[in-house]
């Protein structure tokens, strides 16, 4: 399934909710505004898309918010979508604060792997950033991810220069005593990332790459996933560093995403609200419309972003699934 540029889409991402039990200072507005319950496709739905996605080329779905896991009964869908789908692979990515309760369900359903976004390891950062959030918590929850087999396990942390950069070589240091995966993410003009009041703000990632490479010996490192991350390895480490730099080292070129939205929009590009909207087909169970309306997003998909030359997007970023 290749689109206009030529690039094979095999990836799709599925927001369940736009709900979220935290509001990070760069995702959700405090008081956000949500989509009407009724909007919201259900686990029929979802389900009818993706095997409509798997019969054009799709073979990978995560699964995302909001908050994935507070979207009730989400264990269900994995099954589903293990069971009735032609998929290669179902993984997810949480804030983390409901994954104690629900690891071991969700790997019991066939989810195959999880991220996990911790974008600080001190307890009252993590809680500033995530206005609401319990590190203590999270880190329960990633101990209970391992324990259950949702492994190997990735961190996701958005770095805000003057903020946590202090905390990458810490969080680095992760990958030399765990078969962990932690990813630097550059922060994304996006919604509510426009105004962080203060709590930092873009650092350009692939800097501190080339920094770390000098100071670690990082070299290159294989890793499975379907994402933008590059990988890189402290050598004789167990465990890997990511880095996803989209605006200092665009990955546009190589995109394979596609992104269905909890109101059963299908978003060809995070960067622009161009979109065609699927719901209506979707609630037909009208498979031959709904093939249609994938084949247009990527018809309409367009080459990649302009966040280097000051493009700014206003969509709030909980509401397109990340």
């Amino acid at each position: 399934m290749k689109d206009r540029f030529g690039r094979e889409h095999t990836y799709l991402r599925i927001s369940v909710i736009d709900r979220c039990n935290l509001r990070c200072h760069y995702c959700m507005p405090l008081h956000a505004k949500f989509f009407d319950p009724k909007e919201v496709l259900s686990f029929d739905e979802i389900v009818t898309v993706v095997q409509v996605a798997t019969e054009l080329g799709i073979r990978s779905v995560r699964i995302t918010g909001g908050e994935p896991l507070v979207r009730p009964n989400l264990p269900e869908l994995i099954y589903r979508l293990k069971t009735e789908c032609a998929l290669e692979e179902i993984s997810c990515t949480t804030n983390g604060m409901l994954l104690e309760r629900f690891a071991k369900d969700l790997k019991d359903a066939g989810l195959d792997r999880i991220n996990v976004s911790v974008d600080t390891l001190r307890p009252d950062r993590f809680r500033k950033i995530t206005r609401f959030g319990s590190l203590e918590t999270v880190l329960h929850g990633l101990r209970r991810a391992v324990a259950v087999g949702l492994t190997p396990l990735k961190i996701n942390a958005v770095i805000l220069k003057g903020f946590n950069d202090d905390e990458i070589e810490d969080l680095l240091k992760l990958t030399l005593t765990e078969n962990v995966t932690v990813r630097f993410l550059e922060l994304m003009p996006i919604g509510e990332a426009l105004s962080l009041n203060g709590l930092g703000g873009y650092l350009n990632l692939t800097k501190v790459r080339l920094w770390l490479t000098e100071r670690y010996g990082l070299v290159p490192a294989e890793e499975k996933g379907h994402g933008p991350a590059r990988y890189w390895k402290v050598p004789g480490a167990p465990g890997r560093v990511g880095f996803i730099t989209p605006i200092s080292d665009k990955y546009c070129a190589t995109c394979s995403r596609l992104r269905l939205t909890a109101n059963g929009e299908i978003r060809p590009c995070l960067a622009y609200d161009v979109h065609v909207n699927l719901r209506d087909a979707i609630r037909r169970r009208d498979r031959e419309a709904i093939a249609a309306g994938i084949m247009k997003a990527l018809a309409i998909k367009p080459a990649g972003h302009h966040w280097d030359a000051g493009q700014i997007t206003q969509t709030v970023m909980s509401s397109l699934g990340g």
